[in-house]
């Protein structure tokens, strides 16, 4: 389309704020006591965030096509496969007889063509 541009006229109103009065001159501060969450590993280590953040980035449905295969390093054995699907902690696995179900507690490290897989690419 082809035309002048076209020029339109806002008018703005200004909003009444809303202030917020306590009652008393002390203010009431709520307290949030973290307890650490207990794992059955025990304390969740950089490694496991590492290869869940790898699992979370793989599991795209465009990632499922762009890295195949892929090879997981399990308790020393490589299960070569796709992923299936992720849910809680544990991990599906679609190889080329079955699909295997992984605990990614276990898992030690995702490759792909051979070396670690990077999620900073």
């Amino acid at each position: 389309m082809q035309g002048p541009p076209v020029y339109v006229k806002v008018k703005v109103l200004e909003e009444e704020s809303t202030s917020v009065f306590f009652m008393n001159e002390e203010e009431v501060k709520e307290t949030i006591e973290i307890q650490p969450s207990i794992t059955q590993a025990g304390d969740t280590d950089e490694g496991n965030i590492s290869i869940l953040n790898k699992i979370n980035y793989l599991s795209g449905p465009f990632q499922k096509q762009a890295y195949q295969p892929l090879q997981f390093v399990v308790e020393g054995q490589k299960v070569k496969g796709d992923i299936q699907r992720v849910q809680g902690n544990v991990l599906w696995i679609k190889t080329d007889q079955d699909v295997k179900e992984i605990e990614i507690e276990k898992i030690e490290d995702i490759l792909w063509r051979g070396q670690s897989f990077n999620t900073k690419i």
